[in-house]
């Protein structure tokens, strides 16, 4: 049964443009265990790893345990003192969406947002709907904070009670959902806002994330919005991180978006690692089942794992609105990197070399790669994994098969391999 601890909690760093009160989470530091089997139970979570994990839940006590002991971010929408006292070891950020959000949502006083329609974007004189049935914010209503009525504005409003929110209630930060730099027409069902351009909805971005971030000098603000195209080089210099949704996947088909985009990403987690914090969420339908595609994805975030760079799995077949996702992968103790990714000559595959083993990656969804070991090595191979009980438990295990010679990855896939 469910405590009555009552929290309606979204763990850290998972997510966003979302279909309700959404949030995220991410991701937890402990000890590594180098048991090549594991049990059931709740190892410990590699030092290789900054783990996010979606959630949207009243959890439990057993489940918010777990979450204390495995994740560094936690973000919730909650307006409530004790959820400071209960996330004890994360970090916690609060969550907002700033290009769409609902009326309703307890963040913001909507007879006020009501009554200042300029806060709104419109198409032919109406508002306009999100596909996720959230009003659409205008990107470029902001003023002077010393103006007389900025507060009528919508950046404005935004950015001062979001940081009055995050102070009261002693947040660690601020989550900026859907900051997207550019508009994508799906997003409005086609409804485009009147005398839209991307020139001036970048620019509008730009300068809100800006201004948010005024108001949280102390303070962590990540920004949802790098896997929209551009932005990284402009917000990133004026937030303190960024999240990049979706990673490798289409989010309307949930189909792998190729080699390109996944070079892009990879090179942008290489690029901003060092002054920024990082998010790589993948969300692929079947994740849990098809080992093929965890392990790609997997070893695709160790090529860049850093401290700042935190990372979540999850799987759209389950239910992400009450699920906290954990996978036996994530107990995986590479050690050490010796270094950044490097790629192949011929450019098929990539690789980085760790103190206990390395991880090779084929990014190419139609030509097979082959690697040559330099010797014998163990491939991790999971099974098992996801959804974590209420009681704060989890199915999952790993087994180590032997490996030497030249290793043969097909299109999309990855290996994670230790040494024996």
């Amino acid at each position: 049964m469910r405590s009555t601890f009552f929290l309606s909690l979204v763990v850290f760093l998972a997510s966003c443009t979302l279909t309700s009160l959404p949030t995220n989470a991410a991701t937890a530091i402990v000890a590594s265990s180098t048991t090549p089997t594991f049990p059931p139970a709740s190892p410990e979570t590699s030092p290789n790893f900054n783990l996010g994990s979606r959630v949207y839940s009243i959890a439990t006590t057993d489940q918010i345990a777990f979450i204390n002991a495995h994740y560094q971010y936690v973000i919730t929408p909650v307006l409530q003192d004790n959820m400071r006292q209960a996330i004890q070891e994360p970090r916690l950020i609060l969550y907002r969406s700033i290009q769409g959000t609902w009326e309703g949502f307890n963040h913001f006083d909507w007879d006020y947002i009501n009554a200042h329609e300029s806060m709104f974007e419109h198409y032919q004189e109406k508002r306009i709907r999100t596909v996720w049935d959230s009003w659409l914010m205008n990107a470029d209503d902001q003023v002077d904070p010393d103006a007389p009525g900025a507060l009528d504005h919508w950046i404005n409003y935004y950015a001062v009670t979001a940081s009055q929110q995050v102070y009261q209630f002693h947040y660690d930060g601020l989550f900026m959902d859907s900051a997207n730099h550019i508009l994508n027409p799906r997003m409005v069902n086609g409804m485009m806002p009147d005398d839209y351009n991307d020139a001036d909805w970048y620019r509008g971005r730009v300068d809100s994330i800006r201004l948010v971030k005024s108001y949280l000098p102390d303070k962590a603000v990540i920004f949802n919005g790098l896997h929209t195209g551009g932005g990284a080089e402009d917000s990133l210099a004026n937030a303190d991180g960024g999240m990049w949704e979706t990673f490798a996947v289409l989010p309307s088909t949930g189909e792998y978006q190729g080699l390109k985009k996944w070079y892009e990403a990879i090179e942008l987690f290489q690029n901003y690692r060092e002054k920024n914090a990082l998010v790589m969420i993948a969300k692929w339908r079947g994740l849990t089942e098809d080992l093929q595609r965890r392990q790609f994805v997997v070893a695709s975030y160790l090529l860049v794992s850093h401290p700042n760079v935190i990372f979540s799995m999850v799987d759209p077949d389950e239910d992400l609105f009450t699920n906290i996702f954990y996978y036996p992968e994530y107990t995986i103790d590479l050690g050490e990197p010796l270094g950044d990714f490097e790629i192949a000559p011929d450019q098929s595959y990539a690789f980085r070399r760790f103190e206990r083993g390395l991880v090779v990656v084929n990014p190419y969804d139609s030509q097979t790669a082959r690697y040559p070991l330099d010797g014998e090595y163990l491939q991790a191979i999971p099974s098992g994994g996801g959804v974590v009980a209420e009681d704060g438990t989890w199915e999952g295990s790993l087994d180590f098969q032997p490996v030497s010679g030249a290793l043969e990855l097909p299109p999309v896939s990855a290996a994670i391999l230790l040494t024996p």
